[in-house]
C-alpha cells in the first residue's frame, strides 16, 4: 500500500532561521517514518512568490532527503551547503535501513552509494571497506554517485554487493521526496487512489464512517501555516470537493489558536491508523 502526504512549499515559512526550519522538517520526517509514509509530495502554495517558493522548496526537499538517507552515506551524497548547515542538531531517524553496524552479513540488505573507482564499480555499504559490485546498472557512473539498494553476498574472495531492482517489501524502507512547481490542484490531476484533505473548515473526522474502503493508495494533504487547503484550491478556481474524496477536521476545540503542521500530521495519522489499509 502506498501512503503519500502532501505539504506545501510554505510549510516552514513561519520559521525564522535555518535551525528552526531544520527542526520542524525533521519532526515531519520522523512522524512520516513512524506511520510508514512512502512518499512526501511538496506542492506549490499559490500565495507564495515563485522566487521565495523555490528557495523554501529546495530547503524542505534537501533536508527531508538528508534525514531519510542512512547516516553512513550522507557525506558522499550530500555536499556541504547552507541548506543543511543545521542538520548536526538532529537525532537519527532510526528506520530499518539506517543500519549502524559496520559488520557485514551475507544476504543482508543495505542502502549503498555506488561509483567508479579506478574503472571499477564499487559500493559504499557502511562497512570498513568498499565492495565490488556484481552486475552493476547499465547507466553511466562517470562523475556520478548513485544511491541504490543492495544485497550483500559473501564469496570466497570476500563480500560483494548485488544491486537490487527495488527495496524489500517486508520492511519499511523510508520515504521518497517529490517536488512540484505546480499547485495542489494541478499536482493531483489524474492521480488515482483515495485522496483526503485536512481543514478546520471541514466536517469532524468523527462524523465519517470508519470504513473508507480498501485502497492501495492514500494521499493526505495538509495546508500551510498561513493558508489552508480551501484557500489554496480556491485560488485555483476550484473547490475542495473537486479534488478530494473526503475533507476532515482532525481536531475540534483545541486550546491553541492553531495547529502546527507537524502536530496536524501526527494527530491525523493517530486518528486514521485503524482506517488506513495497513499491511
Amino acid at each position: 500500500m502506498q501512503i503519500t502526504i502532501a505539504i506545501p512549499d510554505s510549510a516552514v515559512l513561519d520559521c525564522t532561521d535555518i535551525r528552526t526550519k531544520t527542526e520542524k522538517i525533521f519532526q515531519i520526517a520522523r512522524i512520516a517514518a513512524i506511520f510508514r509514509v512512502q512518499d512526501i509530495l511538496v506542492y506549490h502554495d499559490p500565495f507564495l512568490k515563485p522566487t521565495r517558493a523555490g528557495r523554501e522548496r529546495r530547503i524542505i526537499t534537501r533536508i527531508l532527503q538528508y534525514v531519510e538517507c542512512p547516516q553512513y552515506l550522507r557525506k558522499r551524497l550530500f555536499p556541504l551547503s547552507r541548506d543543511t548547515s543545521a542538520v548536526g542538531i538532529l537525532s537519527p531517524l532510526a528506520t530499518p535501513h539506517h543500519i549502524r553496524s559496520r559488520e557485514l552479513k551475507s544476504d543482508e540488505i543495505r542502502e549503498a552509494a555506488i561509483f567508479l573507482n579506478q574503472n571499477r564499480v564499487v559500493a559504499d555499504v557502511g562497512g570498513t571497506q568498499l565492495l565490488e559490485v556484481i552486475s552493476p546498472p547499465s547507466k553511466s557512473l562517470l562523475n556520478k554517485t548513485l544511491r541504490v539498494t543492495t544485497k550483500i553476498r559473501k564469496t570466497k574472495d570476500g563480500f560483494k554487493a548485488i544491486v537490487l531492482p527495488k527495496a524489500p517489501e517486508n520492511l519499511y524502507w523510508g520515504f521518497s521526496v517529490h517536488t512540484s512547481t505546480t499547485t495542489l490542484g494541478k499536482s493531483l490531476v489524474n492521480r488515482s487512489g483515495f485522496k483526503i484533505a485536512t481543514s478546520r473548515s471541514c466536517q469532524p473526522i468523527s462524523s465519517f464512517s470508519a470504513d473508507m474502503g480498501r485502497n492501495d493508495s492514500y494521499l493526505i494533504a495538509f495546508g500551510g501555516p498561513y493558508q489552508g487547503i480551501p484557500e489554496m484550491v480556491k485560488a485555483e478556481g476550484k473547490k475542495v470537493s473537486d479534488l478530494f474524496d473526503h475533507c476532515f477536521n482532525i481536531l475540534q476545540n483545541y486550546g491553541t489558536r492553531s495547529l502546527r503542521l507537524e502536530e496536524a500530521i501526527m494527530i491525523t495519522f493517530s486518528k486514521l491508523e485503524d482506517q488506513l489499509n495497513y499491511k
